[in-house]
């Protein structure tokens, strides 16, 4: 199969910066962790991990000459293990960080080095860290979930053959002969040659987007008000909690802008049922369409629209993210994210637990010394955590273009609040009072992350 274009440009580039990494790296590499709680049995469960990448085209997957991208059943599947049991314990988070790091932010050649594979980091006898690692390319966050339920499974009963899962190559040459493709690539083809306009966020400065890097992270847990504000922003408009999430950041990028502001939204990666279950990279996304008009001027008519107009927008299949315009059209879409995935779960490992890792464990993984993390160029990157309709998100931004999250939190709870309780509130008027809201967030002193 073809690469990707993003994944062609990547392989093809030769030149790299100080740290040995492509200037232009469209996709980081994709990695979650996960925390296993109880004593496990390690080689069973690294057993477990082989026989689930075994099972899949996604994780043998590797660069032929040509490029062409290819499944190798001999592609081996790494798994490390390294013991931090000893270190004393108040350095043991800060060594389990760096060597976490050291894995997950490691430089990979394309066409040479294996493109997915584990580290499992022993922090106590009965405590341990597992990174998934894999490139972009290849796996989005529901390919890693599916991944730790499976080998889940695997470990429990590692007598039983795992059910094969659907094929990411076969799925991808059945969405090549989607009858609806040709109709999809040229709506997709007009909306990608619209030009991002620049946010003047309040007391920022807009930069291209070389010179734009999210080094800034801020965690929020939304309350129980906000959740409901949410549940209820849903049934007046008929949105979706991913769809509404989107409505609100577009909302508050458009008090800052002169015109619509283009987010791009990874909804999940999937588009159909059929897709679901089919473990692979990103199979679809959206680059956020205005409505063609909005029926009423109330801000929940104005949601309404603008949920309207892009569910109806057809597929914007993941390999298509560099055919319009290349690179530089995806780097300019790829400063404003909004990512929604599921909240991952726990699941068994004989007498112990395996389920996503803490905060504080995650914050501790950082790039070693003299190596900097993949170039995330977002002025903002909403991530978004959906468990029982309270989501968690984190704000990531560059500080010299948006200065501050804290005025995202305020004025995306404010928002979800105004269109619980004053639906037909002019659309103007909402803006007026989120701006508001905005700049008095903005101007008063920086605090911890509300809870």
């Amino acid at each position: 199969m073809p690469p990707y274009g993003a994944q062609r440009e990547l392989l093809l580039l030769s030149d790299t910066d100080e740290a040995g990494l492509p200037r232009h790296n469209p996709m980081p590499r994709a990695w979650t962790l996960w925390h296993v709680r109880g004593v496990v049995d390690v080689p069973r469960l690294a057993a477990a991990l082989r026989a689930v990448a075994a099972g899949n085209d996604v994780w043998r997957a590797r660069f032929a000459p040509g490029p062409e991208l290819v499944y190798a059943a001999e592609q081996p599947f790494p798994v490390t293990t390294v013991d931090c049991a000893d270190v004393p314990a108040e350095r043991r988070l800060e060594a389990a960080g760096a060597v976490l790091g050291g894995v997950v932010y490691a430089p990979i050649d394309l066409r040479r080095d294996p493109l997915a594979g584990a580290c499992l980091v022993r922090l106590a006898p009965d405590d341990h860290a597992l990174a998934l690692v894999v490139d972009h390319g290849f796996a989005d966050h529901a390919t890693h979930t599916r991944f730790v339920r499976r080998a889940a499974a695997a470990y429990e009963n590692p007598q039983r053959t795992l059910p094969p899962l659907p094929s990411f190559f076969a799925h991808a040459a059945d969405a090549a002969a989607d009858p609806r493709r040709a109709a999809s690539r040229e709506f997709w083809a007009e909306a990608m040659n619209r030009e991002v306009p620049a946010v003047a966020f309040p007391g920022g400065r807009w930069k291209p987007w070389r010179d734009t890097t999210a080094t800034a992270a801020w965690p929020m847990r939304l309350g129980d008000d906000t959740a409901g504000a949410i549940r209820r922003g849903r049934q007046l408009t008929g949105a979706t909690g991913s769809g509404l999430l989107l409505a609100a950041l577009s909302f508050l990028l458009g008090l800052w802008a002169e015109t619509h502001v283009p987010v791009l939204y990874a909804r999940g990666g999937r588009w159909t049922r059929e897709s679901l279950e089919v473990p692979g990279a990103l199979h679809e996304a959206v680059v956020s369409v205005p409505p063609d008009d909005v029926a009423a001027p109330s801000l929940a008519g104005w949601v309404r629209g603008l949920a309207a107009a892009n569910a109806a927008a057809p597929p914007l299949l993941g390999q298509w993210l560099t055919d319009f315009g290349g690179i530089e059209a995806l780097r300019e879409r790829r400063r404003l994210v909004l990512n929604v995935v599921a909240a991952e779960r726990t699941h068994p490992l004989g007498s112990a637990t395996i389920g996503p890792a803490g905060r504080l464990l995650r914050g501790a993984v950082r790039p070693p010394a003299g190596r900097r993390g993949f170039p995330a160029h977002n002025a903002l990157h909403l991530a978004v955590t959906w468990s029982a309709e309270r989501p968690e998100l984190t704000v990531h931004h560059d500080p010299e273009v948006l200065p501050a999250a804290e005025p995202v939190g305020a004025a995306l709870v404010w928002f979800f609040e105004l269109l619980a309780e004053r639906p037909d509130i002019d659309a103007d008027r909402a803006a007026d009072l989120l701006r508001a809201t905005w700049l008095r967030a903005a101007d008063a002193p920086a605090t911890a992350a509300p809870t």
